[in-house]
């Protein structure tokens, strides 16, 4: 099992609140292509991907968005618009949650009340974990398990305390390229590297 945490800082987690961002500069609609380049592969899913879309703009708590690929319910289509609205619904789903809580919707789409750090150190506890950084060891030279964990956030850069909490929780800095690149095509790369093996 592959997976990817993705962390937004920006995005709301408040559907009325998510939906209105849209195309606002707020990195929302990024989002729709993350779960397009992590889950979907001409006419299916990959049913060894799981995503966690980690969305922090919230007066409680985080909300973590979880897809995976092998339980993935059918969209009415593959649009962004249409992956968005998936997200806002089952963030609907999600607003009276309390700390630690997670609900289902019909889709699939499993949505949480945790912490980026705390979902990081969970999966650093029990699977080997990863976060792409640009003075990371090169993708191509290392061996990876076949659960492993990638760590990465979206247009709004990671403090450099979490890399060091991080670092201190056993997740090692890897990088794709000599290029910055959105999430979505960091994801690709990663999922292309783990194919050709």
């Amino acid at each position: 099992m592959v997976e990817f945490i993705v962390r937004s800082r920006a995005a709301p987690v408040y559907p009325d609140a998510f939906r209105a961002a849209i195309g606002q500069g707020q990195g929302v609609e990024y989002l729709a292509d993350i779960i397009k380049a992590g889950l979907l592969v001409s006419q299916g899913h990959r049913a060894d991907t799981t995503i966690h879309l980690v969305l922090e703009k919230s007066s409680d708590f985080s909300r973590v968005v979880t897809l995976k690929g092998g339980e993935l319910g059918s969209f009415t289509g593959l649009q962004e618009s249409n992956l968005l609205d998936a997200i806002a619904d089952a963030l609907a789903r999600a607003v009276k949650l309390g700390k630690d809580q997670s609900v289902v919707d019909k889709r699939g789409l499993m949505v949480g009340t945790t912490s980026f750090e705390h979902l990081v150190k969970l999966k650093a506890e029990t699977q080997e974990t990863f976060v792409l950084s640009p003075d990371g060891a090169d993708v191509r030279t290392l061996n990876f398990p076949e659960d492993a964990v990638f760590v990465l956030t979206d247009h709004t850069p990671m403090p450099k305390k979490t890399f060091k909490s991080m670092a201190r929780q056993g997740v090692s800095s890897i990088s794709v390229g000599p290029l910055m690149m959105h999430a979505s095509q960091c994801i690709a790369v990663l999922l292309n590297e783990l194919d050709r093996r």
